[in-house]
């Protein structure tokens, strides 16, 4: 076999580099390069070996190699090391001072919160030795009263980061209640405030026994809160309000249907008031946060109060006293809307009201009830919000969670109308999605000083 090989552009080219033809372009090409090469060399690259700390957990922590000190907690053996202990300050303190731990290898901690598990102990402790740990909502809150106890503040603001992420019907009041126990008043305050929006819209129009798992105290607040979203008027509050004791007292009732529930309260024998029984006594400080003055505006609702018989005659009576001395005043030209009240007052004693708009289209509507004359129409287009005397609106959208996504709130109005007039009150974004839910407080007269009077008789009732 016969192989030819051909040198002519092999010499052309060495000829070419020999005699400089090329060579100016490539000094350039080759400073390039080399700059490009010095800066790739003084360029320190941070790289993490995952198989690092993945030994240091394997070895140390899950399999105790050289270990010099055992931890037991809730029955459960940990054979950890003092050096990565002492990253919690609560071992710290312990190891560094004069404790009779201090030189022992086998030491016993004593566990009293309830909430915390031999798991989230696993989770807490092994995070000592790993650069990452993977937080279970479901599994947050023993695995945040564990890191509280070992005062372990890096771990405790994940679990926050994660709960304030997942703050849904499901979570809700697990994690209030921690927020509550644990100090942590950010998350209880995002906690309280997803209350607020969805008390009546969520826990009143789902599952009734869902509303059961409100405590008391929380239910005060919540009742008694400017802020509340009510959905229709003050009424609404009281009906639900009277599911919500029912069920505390017949846990297993299931669905109770309002047949049920009301002839449970109109069959009672027992004349005195419900709030006033041994039984019922629980229950006031809830009953309390009512608005009685916007409870009384409809004749029906009056009649099945007092059908009731839960709220004391004694509640109820100077109120009524007090919201006909109102009506005269108006009548006789003598109170001509709110003046001069500050916001705190009108916060404390405005008619909360409203309403959810699930699709996105023209709405009119009006709140039933007694109102001084003043019958206000509510217009929304999709765009604007309207009214038809202090006022201030907020409307809110929620996400699958039931967090808001979407929030706005007009200034407390004084609003002056002429019969048929219309006023815009805000207007909205133009990718607002539906449903939304609009809530609105509203005042129509000055309060009078003796009301002060008459709400301070009720605080005092115990």
């Amino acid at each position: 076999m016969g192989v030819k090989f051909s040198t002519q552009n092999l010499v052309s080219n060495v000829t070419g580099y020999v005699t400089g033809k090329k060579r100016k372009h490539c000094d350039s090409d080759d400073e390039e390069v080399n700059k490009v090469i010095d800066i790739a060399l003084h360029t320190p690259k941070r790289k993490k070996l995952i198989s690092t700390a993945k030994y240091i957990y394997q070895a140390l922590f899950l399999e105790g190699k050289n270990s010099d000190v055992t931890v037991c907690a809730l029955g459960e053996e940990f054979n950890l090391h003092r050096v990565y202990l002492c990253q919690s300050p609560y071992f710290a303190s312990m190891f560094g001072g004069s404790w009779l731990e201090t030189t022992q290898k086998y030491i016993t901690i004593d566990v009293v919160d309830p909430l915390i598990t031999i798991d989230s102990l696993k989770v807490v402790l092994g995070s000592l030795y790993n650069c990452e740990i993977v937080l279970n909502p479901l599994e947050i809150v023993p695995i945040l009263a564990t890191a509280t106890m070992f005062q372990l503040d890096g771990l405790i603001e994940k679990c926050t980061e994660v709960m304030l992420e997942t703050i849904n019907p499901k979570t809700s009041l697990d994690y209030y209640t921690a927020a509550c126990q644990y100090g942590d008043k950010k998350l209880q305050e995002v906690c309280f405030k997803w209350f607020l929006v969805n008390l009546m819209p969520y826990y009143f129009s789902h599952p009734l026994a869902e509303l059961r798992t409100i405590p008391i105290s929380l239910m005060a607040k919540l009742v008694s809160h400017p802020d509340l979203f009510v959905i229709q008027t003050e009424y609404s509050i009281y009906v639900m309000l009277k599911y919500w004791v029912y069920l505390h007292l017949y846990p297993e009732s299931g669905e109770p249907s309002i047949t049920s529930v009301n002839e449970y309260f109109c069959s009672r024998t027992d004349k005195l008031p419900y709030l006033l029984t041994c039984e019922g006594k629980q229950f006031i400080s809830v009953f309390q946060g009512l608005r009685l003055q916007n409870l009384i505006s409809h004749q029906l609702d009056v009649l099945l109060i007092l059908r009731d018989n839960i709220i004391p005659r004694t509640w109820l009576d100077p109120v009524i006293l007090q919201q006909w001395k109102n009506v005269l005043r108006v009548n006789q030209n003598d109170d001509k809307g709110p003046n001069d009240v500050s916001d705190e007052v009108f916060l404390a004693n405005s008619l909360r009201c409203g309403r959810v708009l699930s699709v996105n289209e023209r709405h009119v509507w009006r709140w039933t009830g007694f109102h001084f004359g003043v019958d206000l129409l509510m217009i929304t287009d999709g765009v604007t919000l309207s009214i038809k005397r202090n006022h201030r609106v907020t409307v809110v959208r929620l996400n699958e969670q039931r967090q808001i996504v979407y929030m706005k709130q007009s200034d407390i109005l004084k609003i002056p109308l002429a019969k048929g007039e219309e006023i815009q009150l805000m207007s909205f974004d133009k990718d607002l999605q539906y449903p939304i839910i609009i809530s609105a407080n509203i005042m129509y007269t000055s309060p009078d000083n003796q009301e002060n009077a008459i709400e301070e008789s009720r605080q005092s009732v115990s």
